[in-house]
């Protein structure tokens, strides 16, 4: 970041006016924000000396006066002031919070909290290894800030907390370093999900989206988490306007104009969770084509000293006897249109996921249940909608099982 601008709404046709330059600000910084309630203007990773960018230090915070945008010289009668974090190499970014501000480094996460004067802030570390992968890969929800490191997701409330997460390895196994700043961390409070988009290798676009749901974990009582193909460069939750906005930026498309940058190409505006599909640049209507993926389910049962199975099947098996599906019954809450149900076979570890021969089967409103004969050692339940139109939410699906053999 460079110079910093002041635009003024206060202003006759504001919107007429350009920004300005603010004078005596940092000229060259990392990131900055204005802190919550004491309205500071805090700049992140910025000079020593206002003015000269070669005394750019990428682990120095600066701040101005109380409610001054210019006056960042420290005096005895003023509240403006620096410090130089310790821990991490360059500071990473920063967020308000409900009890101060986050400031993140490459390897630590501090709480950065106003205290007045002699000091004005106080800078508490409160994590280690545990450093912001973007500038913008941070949120808070309700008390809590999340984040995407360099070495997996965490959370901090009152606590550092590594969260447990079920992709990992999808995510980090193909993610594009290079391009860490343009990874972005969006709330969706209406579903209780946090997504971060980010460029997979070979990409320097995004290009693909992985998404926590601290409400269903919370309900659950363990991590729930899904990936997807959604690619959006900026996002908005609902607070301003009743649902999230969000930006999708392609290269694939110059045509309104001429862009002034690193590439051509054009922003589209979104907003989201209105209606059951969506609508491209050009205003086609196109299905959404999504579906859920159950883990793998099998069976064990116990057996007797003589080796006779008794009991019903244990579905925490490890998937030492085959087992048979004769029907299941489909449960959801709402649907409008048909989905399709198709059970992911699978018999050994290594094997590719195969359909049951009969499937996949289309339900509609009026399914009771579905007749089939599948056998595997392991099945997974897959629900898609494939057509425009298609809405449903997932009840509790239930399945005719019996144990078919051992071998």
């Amino acid at each position: 970041m460079a110079n910093v601008f002041k635009w003024d709404s206060t202003k006759a046709n504001p919107t007429a006016v350009r920004a300005t330059v603010i004078s005596g600000a940092p000229t060259a910084s990392r990131h900055m924000l204005v802190s919550s309630v004491d309205r500071h203007l805090i700049f992140f990773g910025t000079e020593t000396t206002i003015g000269d960018t070669s005394t750019q230090d990428d682990m120095f915070v600066r701040w101005s006066d109380q409610e001054s945008t210019s006056d960042y010289t420290p005096t005895a009668t003023n509240t403006a002031g620096t410090q130089r974090i310790a821990n991490g190499s360059k500071l990473m970014g920063a967020i308000r919070g409900r009890e101060g501000l986050y400031v993140w480094t490459d390897n630590a996460v501090y709480l950065m909290r106003f205290v007045g004067q002699p000091f004005t802030f106080s800078f508490e570390q409160v994590g280690t290894n545990c450093g912001l992968i973007g500038k913008n890969a941070c949120v808070e929800v309700d008390g809590t800030a999340f984040w995407m490191s360099e070495n997996g997701f965490f959370s901090y409330a009152g606590q550092l907390q590594s969260v447990p997460c079920l992709v990992e390895d999808y995510v980090y196994d193909d993610i594009n370093t290079t391009s860490r700043n343009l990874i972005n961390c969006g709330l969706n409070n209406l579903f209780g999900e946090i997504s971060w988009y980010y460029c997979t290798n070979g990409s320097n676009v995004i290009d693909r989206v992985v998404t926590y749901n601290y409400m269903e974990t919370a309900l659950a009582k363990q991590p729930v988490w899904y990936t997807g193909s959604l690619a959006r460069t900026a996002w908005a939750d609902s607070s301003i306007y009743a649902k999230p906005h969000a930006c999708y930026y392609t290269t694939a498309d110059d045509a309104s104009f001429d862009v002034v940058g690193n590439t051509d190409g054009v922003t589209i505006y979104y907003e989201h969770e209105t209606g059951t599909d969506q609508i491209d640049a050009g205003g086609t209507v196109t299905t959404i084509a999504a579906n859920i993926i159950s883990g793998d389910f099998d069976i064990t049962q116990k057996r007797s000293a003589q080796g006779q199975m008794i009991g019903a099947p244990d579905l925490r098996g490890d998937g030492e006897y085959l087992m048979k599906i004769r029907r299941f019954i489909p449960d959801f809450i709402t649907q409008t249109g048909d989905t399709r149900i198709t059970l992911m076979l699978r018999n050994y570890p290594n094997n590719s996921a195969a359909s049951s021969s009969l499937g996949p089967f289309t339900i509609t409103s009026s399914t009771d249940k579905v007749d089939t004969r599948a056998r595997a050692r392991a099945v997974a339940l897959k629900i898609e909608n494939t057509a425009v139109s298609q809405d449903w939410k997932l009840g509790t699906f239930r399945l005719d099982i019996q144990p078919d053999g051992r071998r």
